[in-house]
C-alpha cells in the first residue's frame, strides 16, 4: 500500500486536511459536525513484538491533569468496534491498529473516522471543548 497516496485520497475524499509527517506517518484534520474538527494520526509501525507491519491511528482526547473518569471510560470502550482509549505521553487518546496485512484501504478509512468521533465525543463530555 502506498501509504502517502492513501491519506492523500482519504483526506480529498471527506473534505478534510491532510499533511505528510513522513512516508509512514499522516496527520488528519477530520471534519465533524458542528463545525468540529479532530486532528488524527495514523502510522504505519513495525510492531517489535509481532515482528509485523501494523496501521497505528491514534487522536488526543485531553490531558490526563483534566478529571478523567477513568471507569466510565473503559465501560464505554465496550461500545466500540475498532477503538480502545489508552494513556500515552500525558494523554489520554483513542487508539485503534490492525496488521497491515489484514486491512485494505476501506477499513483503514474506517479506524481513522472512528477515531476521530470518538476521541471528539469524549474531548466534549471531559473538558466541554474543542482543543484536539
Amino acid at each position: 500500500m502506498d501509504f502517502k497516496d492513501f491519506s492523500k485520497r482519504f483526506a480529498d475524499k471527506i473534505g478534510g486536511e491532510y499533511q505528510e509527517y513522513d512516508d509512514n506517518h499522516s496527520i488528519f484534520v477530520i471534519p465533524l459536525k458542528d463545525d468540529r474538527f479532530q486532528t488524527v494520526i495514523a502510522r504505519l509501525v513495525d510492531h517489535e513484538k509481532y515482528n509485523r507491519k501494523t496501521v497505528q491511528v491514534t487522536s488526543k482526547v485531553c490531558s490526563v491533569d483534566h478529571p478523567i473518569d477513568y471507569p466510565a471510560v473503559l465501560e464505554a470502550s465496550k461500545d466500540f468496534v475498532h477503538t480502545n482509549f489508552i494513556v500515552e505521553d500525558g494523554f489520554l487518546k483513542v487508539d485503534t491498529s490492525i496488521f497491515l496485512d489484514h486491512t485494505d484501504e476501506n477499513l483503514i478509512e474506517e479506524m481513522i473516522t472512528e477515531v476521530a468521533y470518538t476521541a471528539d465525543e469524549w474531548e466534549f463530555k471531559i473538558t466541554g471543548q474543542d482543543v484536539f
